[in-house]
């Protein structure tokens, strides 16, 4: 495959519908792709799974991997009027985010209800930018009259997510001048292979990790110099799905699998849940980016009585007992066929009555267990809980034991300072 060209952009003849959008890095990514898998993601197609999921998870969880999470929507909020907008959009207090410094928040509609979620990190006095499922229709919407610009700059970066306990030793391979460890939630500008790279220390699979931001244009040859740096340290590609289960059991949602945004632009996941499924930050268990000590935002009042009256559903982790799932061709030792996350809400019973709905519910190869999300009534929320996830499969329906648990399933490293 070494003589064909993999092209970014749309893949089209003449008069024919869209069968093809790489991201920056497709032109590696693609020769790699034992397994011919590919899965949508908004608007590009990105490497479902290089050759194995669980070695590739296996690498993130005690290795290093390198993914492509280019598809993420990234948009500028630039001008005079930028902070005063994002700090009535944004929860959280903007004023105190410093030139440098990454937030994660949600953002939320009059009604309290989440219409997004992301990254916002600021550029300058006067420059942020957002990384997010897609919200374009709902930035701009927010921006008319004020003295600002909203640029969608999707398409002008890749993200390479760089993951696992190795990472850092990787970069530092990688890097010409030498790198100098970020705290987490902060961002640098660095050389790689001739090419300028804004490092985020920032990831969504729960271990040590770094985004690299890398202009589309310079894709394969930081490619290139990242993989080259990892091959001490077993680098290894993962592929959309062992992203997902590992996000998975770091406990982080995804909008349009776990909730329904709230807001006008359609989402980047393949399958979206139904409107009923729309949730306030304490739904999530977001309610601590949630500050009401800040200057009015978009939907605090609604959010503030939710937070003092708890009407509001409880985010719980569950472990699910696959074993009562029969007859539908599960091995001895492992359901193999729930190794995929199930991307539609299973509803959740206590006794005889619903009390909530499960959401990305797999199998965990890393704890060797059925986990999903609980988004369940407060009362059933304590630890050790027994609920039962009504289950359907090929028409048929069962009645599947689950236990409450702590979340995050796996402990988090992310944070941590090597």
């Amino acid at each position: 495959m070494d003589d064909i060209k993999f092209t970014t952009g749309l893949t089209t003849a003449q008069g024919a519908r869209v069968a093809f959008r790489g991201t920056p890095f497709v032109e590696r990514t693609a020769p790699l792709n034992q397994n011919a898998l590919w899965m949508r993601w908004d608007r590009n197609m990105v490497v479902d799974a290089y050759s194995d999921m669980v070695a590739e998870l296996s690498a993130i969880r005690t290795a290093v991997a390198m993914g492509d999470m280019s598809p993420l929507s990234k948009y500028v909020i630039a001008g005079p009027d930028a902070e005063a907008m994002m700090d009535r959009l944004i929860p959280r207090d903007i004023r105190k985010l410093q030139v440098g410094q990454i937030y994660y928040a949600p953002w939320c509609d009059e009604n309290g209800y989440v219409v997004g979620d992301g990254l916002v990190f600021r550029m300058d006095e006067n420059t942020f930018r957002v990384s997010a499922d897609p919200g374009f229709t709902w930035w701009r919407q927010h921006a008319e009259g004020l003295d600002l610009q909203v640029t969608d700059i999707t398409d002008t970066y890749g993200i390479l997510t760089l993951q696992g306990p190795r990472s850092r030793e990787v970069l530092e391979a990688a890097t010409e001048a030498g790198f100098q460890e970020l705290p987490f939630s902060r961002l640098a500008v660095v050389t790689i292979a001739g090419r300028q790279v804004e490092i985020l220390r920032q990831g969504f699979t729960g271990e040590h990790g770094y985004e690299l931001w890398v202009k589309a244009e310079d894709g394969p040859t930081v490619w290139d110099a990242v993989e080259a740096a990892g091959r001490p340290f077993s680098i290894r590609p993962a592929g959309a799905w062992a992203l997902d289960v590992a996000r998975l059991e770091a406990g982080l949602l995804i909008v349009g699998y776990d909730y329904t945004s709230a807001g006008p632009d359609h989402g980047g996941a393949g399958i979206q849940a139904s409107g009923k499924f729309r949730a306030s930050p304490f739904d999530l268990g977001l309610g601590r980016l949630v500050d009401f000590k800040k200057s009015d935002f978009i939907g605090r009042t609604a959010l503030e009585r939710l937070s003092k009256y708890g009407q509001h559903r409880q985010l719980v982790g569950l472990e699910i007992d696959w074993k009562q799932i029969a007859g539908t061709g599960l091995e001895s030792e492992e359901p193999g066929n729930l190794r995929r996350v199930r991307w539609y809400p299973v509803p959740v019973f206590g006794g005889s009555v619903e009390i909530g709905h499960a959401s990305s519910v797999a199998w965990s190869p890393t704890l060797r267990k059925l986990i999903g999300f609980g988004h369940l009534q407060q009362a059933f929320g304590e630890i050790g809980t027994q609920v039962t996830l009504r289950w359907e499969d090929d028409g048929t329906t069962r009645d599947v034991a689950a236990r409450v648990v702590a979340l995050p399933f796996h402990s988090l490293r992310r944070t941590a300072s090597n």
